[in-house]
């Protein structure tokens, strides 16, 4: 054992002599690369905001990370910087998420208002589903005693000419609040909306009708993007249009559905999605060209840095294609990126390096913390970063071309350095894909090798030179290698979606796996020397997490009427509707197709009220509308009985009851009726006010009691 004298000349705790040795050499061999951990620190207290689900746990946490700053006080030398900054930056994450959720709080809709005719201004126009739907958010217009909000409403008809932002508009809509996730743990459209500032959604019902057209003078950015993207799609027409206006203007709406799909199969999506590939190829691409054209003036480049001027040029065309592309928020991320890897240049530092990009990580995350949830987020850094630490080692060091290589062997270098940089991205990306998705694309590396270099080598600067051109009426002379290059990038997509085995599913990933592998790819990236392969220890431990951890195999919905049971590698539903979001939702979650019904399950008696089947551990009873005559003897020797109305008295089950009363406070449920487990909507959300059982029109603050938000009445 080994003892230390404090300050005061008194005995501190014993700790063995051995331990405190090994502690000391790795921080000191680590010492200039724990900085790179302040954004996972600043990551681990906003992950705590929103993974905990009551307000005494935020406060807790919060709590915590101060006191551990406190603690540090009490350490020496670094160890005391150490402690003392990682107390302060997880208190500061808990402190942000909940900052930013007082920023945006609004009044919401707690309930579903009948077809009503209602009105307001256009604020944004976005197509959905092949252009078979339109998005419309919309300022409704406030009320007697109704603020205005922000809803966002579907239109299922052709949308008039006249439909643009700006525009005030009026029609028979219904309105709702923003939908529950299908799934316990799945994508959460309602923290979305709460995130986004939207009070209700809901859809038009027939035309809607034109109270004042959008104001004259000059127009505003998303009319300009409305007016760009349907000129774009009349000019090039198909797949090449549709495709065109996802790289131009961010929107995928006019994407075939099956096109769609076939792209994220082959792992193609990123490309269709503006992020930092895009940002990066107009940034690099503007800050070459400016490069060499400045560079041709001698009394500017003898006096001035011609590096410099380019760069804040190239900051300026990606920060005009961030908001032409609707400066969505991986669009705004990677822009901020892409402005601090300029800045690193103008400051003749390294702009591929880990400590840049940590910079542009924790600016990201004190402005919008919710990123951190996002999967365009995890997945745009953990690309950044793995390539920015395959750059710094020795393999890297390899791949790089030598002045004294020949033309062949710089070729062989280049070769190789793609091939790898793919392969290191796919595996840093794929256990994000999975938890996300539930399914990666295997030939995601094969398609990629040939996508990438035909977007940012061809149709990129086609697009900008098409543009260009189509501003004096000369865009005709680009047109066509622009659309047989896209039209090429559909047909990579399809064609390796098609090929056997191109994806692999798999069931949920529980997140207590995926960050135990997150943390071992940090280590890994971040690490130098030997240390950084304990990394590789946890990312093969959390593998075989995910792998191993018992998952759910009933699943009931929100409003009770769907019921879904897993077995044998099929979904049995007790309604049909297969083609669904909730059941699309559910087949993922499980990995199980949704080929059956409860019918369908041994021992099951089905009738016009419902099922009666014996699961492992547990008999269910799951009701339709229409009750049978003897449901109390029937809910008597049940274990959960689950019904989309009110059940009264006469229904008591041995076990749970799940009407439509309890599902209305739980909201989706997920069991695995072997041992009991028990999750819901609610459970996971809390008392967050994107939750179930939220108190409507409160928030609870983290310092102090509750703030009221508001509700939407009518």
């Amino acid at each position: 054992m080994a003892s230390t004298i404090d300050a005061y000349g008194q005995k501190a705790i014993g700790v063995p002599h051995g331990l405190t040795q090994r502690v000391a050499e790795f921080v000191s061999a680590q010492q200039r690369q724990l900085i790179l951990f302040a954004p996972v620190a600043l990551a681990g207290g906003i992950g705590l905001w929103f993974a905990l689900p009551f307000n005494g746990q935020r406060q807790a946490a919060l709590i915590a990370g101060l006191a551990l700053a406190l603690l540090g006080l009490a350490a020496s030398g670094f160890a005391r910087r150490l402690i003392v900054v990682l107390g302060l930056l997880l208190a500061l994450g808990v402190g942000a998420a909940e900052f930013r959720s007082a920023q945006v709080a609004a009044p919401r809709l707690h309930h579903r208002l009948t077809p009503f005719d209602t009105s307001g201004t256009v604020l944004a126009v976005r197509p959905q589903q092949g252009g078979a739907r339109q998005s419309i958010l919309l300022l409704r217009d406030a009320t007697a005693v109704d603020p205005a909000v922000t809803v966002r409403l579907s239109l299922h008809t052709p949308p008039p000419g006249w439909l643009r932002p700006g525009a005030r508009i009026a029609g028979l809509a219904s309105l709702g609040p923003p939908p529950a996730p299908a799934v316990p743990g799945g994508y959460d459209p309602g923290r979305r909306a709460w995130f986004e500032g939207v009070s209700a959604t809901g859809r038009f019902f027939g035309d809607i009708r034109l109270l004042a057209p959008a104001p004259g003078g000059p127009p505003p950015l998303a009319a300009i993007r409305a007016r760009g993207s349907a000129a774009t799609m009349q000019a090039l027409g198909g797949d090449a249009g549709a495709i065109a206006v996802a790289l131009i203007y961010g929107e995928q709406g006019h994407i075939r559905p099956d096109l769609l799909e076939a792209m994220r199969t082959a792992g193609l999506a990123h490309i269709l999605t503006v992020s930092g590939f895009h940002i990066a190829v107009v940034v690099g691409g503007v800050l070459l060209l400016l490069r060499r054209l400045l560079a041709l003036w001698p009394w500017l480049a003898l006096r001035f840095s011609v590096t410099r001027i380019a760069a804040v040029g190239a900051g300026v065309a990606g920060t005009l294609y961030m908001l032409l592309s609707g400066a969505d928020l991986p669009a705004v991320r990677a822009t901020i990126a892409a402005w601090v890897v300029l800045g690193a240049l103008m400051l003749g530092r390294d702009p591929l390096s880990l400590r840049l990009i940590g910079f542009a990580a924790l600016l990201i995350l004190l402005a919008r913390p919710e990123a951190l949830l996002n999967p365009s987020f995890q997945l745009s850094f953990a690309a950044v970063t793995a390539l920015a630490a395959l750059a710094a080692s020795e393999l890297g060091a390899q791949l790089r071309a030598h002045r004294e290589d020949g033309p062949l062997r710089r070729l062989g270098r280049h070769v190789a350095a793609l091939v790898m940089t793919g392969l290191v991205v796919e595996l840093a990306l794929t256990p994000i894909v999975l938890a996300h998705f539930g399914r990666a694309g295997v030939y995601g590396l094969f398609a990629n090798l040939l996508a990438i270099p035909l977007t940012g080598l061809i149709i990129m600067p086609l697009l900008g030179l098409w543009l260009a051109l189509s501003l004096i009426g000369l865009g005709p002379l680009v047109a066509p290698p622009l659309r047989w290059s896209l039209n090429a990038l559909a047909g990579i997509g399809e064609t390796v979606a098609g090929w056997p085995g191109a994806s692999v599913q798999l069931a949920a990933m529980p997140m207590p796996a995926l960050l135990v592998m997150l943390a071992g790819g940090l280590l890994i990236a971040l690490l130098t020397g030997r240390a950084r392969w304990l990394g590789l220890q946890l990312v093969l431990a959390g593998a075989l997490a995910a792998l191993l951890a018992p998952r759910p195999n009933l699943f009931i919905s929100a409003d009770g009427r769907q019921v879904a049971v897993v077995a044998d590698g099929r979904l049995h539903t007790l309604r049909g509707h297969r083609d669904g979001f909730l059941i699309h939702s559910w087949s993922e979650q499980a990995a199980a197709a949704p080929t059956a019904r409860l019918s369908d399950l041994p021992g099951a008696r089905c009738a016009e009220f419902g099922c009666e089947v014996a699961l492992p551990g547990l008999r269910l009873l799951a009701l339709t509308d229409d009750l049978p005559a003897d449901i109390s003897r029937r809910c008597a020797r049940a274990d959960l009985v689950t019904a989309p109305l009110v059940l009264h008295s006469p229904c008591a089950p041995r076990g749970r009851k799940l009407d439509k009363a309890a599902l209305r406070l739980e909201g989706a449920v997920a069991i695995r009726t072997v041992t009991g487990r028990f999750d819901s909507v609610a459970r996971r959300a809390g008392d967050q006010p994107w939750s179930p059982s939220a108190l409507p029109g409160l928030r609870p603050r983290l310092l102090g009691g509750m703030e009221w938000t508001g509700v939407i009445s009518e």
